[in-house]
């Protein structure tokens, strides 16, 4: 029936962090007994004792519920969060959402995380190492309003001792992701640990990209009007690094009439690229251009979209490095339709 989201990041801390992807304010486990009629707080310090998933029946005052309990473990294997479902005894567990662990050293500002957490924005391990730099750490971040905050947080500052936050992550397969992030400082063994969870809400929030940043505004065409624009990701093949494809993934504008809202209807060979396959190799070597990180510069390239009759229209784009580090795998795409005889 329910999925919820228990933080336990500090051992006398035990609180309602999440309840179907909607964050809910380091709220009491007493929450549960209200609305559920059972008290979770026994089997979920079972599981933090033992680390292990639980799944059990329970008598309430509704009636019998069956709870499910699953850790969320830190990189050193102790228990950062429980994922708990309630439902009725013969109810089906519902999906449950992506939910990982990261742990920051304040003296370094290292991260320490798990494959799991990896595994959220990728498809592929190959690249996963429990220790990250920041840089390194926050490479797939496209927009994090809150780093400010985080900041704070984890240089142990005093200023604050808890953090939530949205920010929006780009996977490995071209889609944008919306993540919640918590975290405590004063955690751990001996109280100086800042301990997090990272929680995939997708579905309940809505993707954030800043346009005004993304765009640069007020850099406008001849006309004193803002260009189309979009973001533009690239797809690599797991088993072909060499195969990559560029999509336009999000727009930061209206789409414009003249581009097709759709690939699947016309082009059932490239569903969801609306980008003409001759001219991929266009983005691809605007990308290889730009790989020496100037925010500042831009790389004029002319391409086909998919008109919405299944036609294509020639336009003209500047491409430039998405800001920070996800430049590197992100560009923001404007472009005007070109004329043709």
């Amino acid at each position: 029936m329910t999925w919820y989201l228990i933080e336990c990041l500090k051992t006398d801390t035990m609180s309602i962090v999440f309840r179907e992807g909607e964050f809910r304010e380091w709220g009491s486990v007493r929450a549960l007994t209200r609305s559920d009629g059972i008290d979770v707080a026994g089997p979920v310090a079972e599981v933090i004792a033992s680390g292990q998933a639980l799944s059990r029946v329970v008598a309430g005052r509704l009636g019998d519920r069956r709870i499910v309990l699953k850790p969320v473990l830190g990189y050193e294997g102790e228990v950062y969060g429980v994922k708990t479902w309630v439902g009725n005894p013969d109810e089906p567990v519902s999906p449950e959402r992506a939910i990982a662990s990261v742990n920051w050293d304040p003296q370094t500002l290292i991260a320490r995380h798990t494959l799991e957490s990896y595994m959220m924005s990728s498809h592929d391990a190959d690249g996963f190492g429990d220790t990250r730099d920041p840089g390194q750490f926050l490479r797939k971040v496209v927009q994090f309003d809150a780093l400010n905050e985080l900041a704070e947080l984890c240089t142990n500052n005093g200023t604050r001792t808890t953090f939530q936050g949205p920010l929006t992550v780009l996977h490995d397969d071209s889609h944008l992701m919306t993540w919640r992030g918590l975290a405590r400082s004063g955690a751990g063994p001996e109280g100086d640990e800042v301990r997090g969870l990272f929680h995939d809400v997708t579905d309940t929030e809505p993707i954030r990209v800043d346009p005004l940043t993304a765009l640069r505004l007020a850099d406008l065409d001849r006309d004193g009007d803002v260009p189309p624009a979009v973001l533009v990701a690239f797809r690599t093949n797991p088993a072909d690094p060499d195969d990559v494809v560029p999509f336009l993934i999000y727009w930061l504008s209206a789409r414009p009439g003249y581009v097709a809202e759709s690939a699947v209807v016309h082009h059932t060979d490239l569903p969801g690229n609306l980008i003409h396959p001759d001219d991929f190799g266009e983005f691809l070597r605007a990308r290889e251009r730009l790989g020496n990180g100037l925010d500042d510069y831009e790389v004029p390239s002319a391409v086909r979209l998919l008109a919405p009759d299944g036609s294509w229209v020639h336009v003209r784009f500047r491409l430039r490095c998405y800001p920070g580090a996800v430049g590197e795998q992100l560009l923001v795409g404007r472009f005007a339709r070109v004329a043709t005889s």
